[in-house]
């Protein structure tokens, strides 16, 4: 394993899987990227579309727009070209199989997965993603419970790993996730030849979890925590379940307390979210740059897919946002038209 060197630190893949349902928050992220996230730990940006066929990708010039100069990192690329599975397929387990394919591409030894739930609220610096002499980092909970347990448990048998010693405590099964990325192609290489078909096909028909495979495949190897570290801070999380004042507080405190750069708010806390938890959230967001203003976080909130953000965080509701979205598509402003547009 590679751990590069003062002299020559690694440098980093941000892989993220969308679709244009999730076109307001990724350009949120894209946003907390320009903001927070050093050049110097970025190798490439790589979005990929998991949009249904024939979706509109418009929002895909409006991402680049709000990368700024991180948009010459970026590389834009069809699902369909990663990996090849049916359009009926749900896309909860598309995703999945993209995180692990999408490896096949990569350019640096290691990328980190985010999912379009993920943002920056502070700056990205090394120390999150490796210790000091280079070791990649990750964290891990309980099983025991679990809505993933079951995932977790089938996943284990599939690798001839036995479940119950790992119910209690198993790496992580959300983003971010650095992965190693030989070791990931390793992984598919050996699912293919040990069935004989595509990896698609072996994870989808055995109703595999991602991250539980791939950390499980290093576990069969004896070679997990001799790659990885335990000790990655768990970033503040909004799911649907926790979307009320209380939530949001404790996230935004562990936020502000732990100093921990990433958050998570789901698509789907979002419309589940109420006014005091919108208030908080927005506040926090515009204290961090996010947002021009609280009123500008609230208008996200309240829906991101019908409202226009432009450069610096200011939010426009639709229908008018449909105008000003005209008026400053990224063809007519400063942004940087480096980035690469995979057909």
């Amino acid at each position: 394993m590679s751990v590069g060197n003062s002299l020559h630190p690694l440098r980093y893949s941000f892989v993220t899987i969308g679709f244009e349902g999730d076109a307001g928050l990724l350009h949120l992220q894209a946003r907390s990227m320009r903001l927070y996230c050093p050049p110097e730990l970025i190798e490439e940006i790589i979005i990929v579309d998991n949009s249904s066929p024939g979706s509109r990708r418009k929002w895909q010039g409006e991402l680049l727009y709000q990368y700024g100069d991180l948009a010459s990192f970026v590389r834009i690329i069809p699902a369909a070209n990663i990996a090849a599975m049916s359009t009926d397929t749900d896309g909860w387990l598309t995703q999945q199989v993209l995180k692990i394919e999408i490896a096949s591409i990569v350019r640096s030894e290691r990328y980190v997965v985010l999912d379009a739930k993920n943002h920056l609220t502070a700056r990205l610096g090394r120390e999150f993603l490796e210790t000091l002499i280079g070791q990649p980092r990750m964290s891990g909970i309980s099983y025991a419970g679990h809505p993933m347990q079951e995932f977790l448990e089938r996943t284990l048998v599939y690798l001839d790993l036995d479940p119950k010693a790992h119910i209690g405590w198993f790496t992580r099964t959300d983003t971010p996730f650095a992965m190693l990325t030989n070791e990931v192609r390793e992984l598919v290489r050996h699912l293919e030849q040990r069935e004989g078909r595509p990896f698609a096909s072996v994870f989808l028909d055995g109703i595999l979890s991602e991250f539980f495979l791939y950390s499980g495949f290093l576990m069969s190897k004896g070679s997990l925590w001799q790659i990885y570290n335990r000790t990655q801070e768990r970033e503040p999380q909004v799911w649907p379940d926790n979307a009320d004042e209380k939530g949001c507080a404790a996230a935004i405190q562990k936020a502000t307390q732990t100093g921990c750069p990433f958050m998570t708010v789901h698509r789907r806390a979002l419309a589940r979210m109420e006014e005091k938890g919108q208030r908080l959230m927005a506040e926090f967001w515009h204290a961090r740059g996010l947002f021009a203003s609280t009123k500008d976080g609230i208008r996200f909130l309240r829906d991101p897919n019908r409202i226009h953000q432009n450069y610096g965080g200011q939010v426009v509701s639709w229908p008018i946002s449909m105008i000003v979205s005209h008026f400053s598509s990224p063809a007519e402003t400063d942004s940087p038209n480096s980035a690469e547009l995979a057909p």
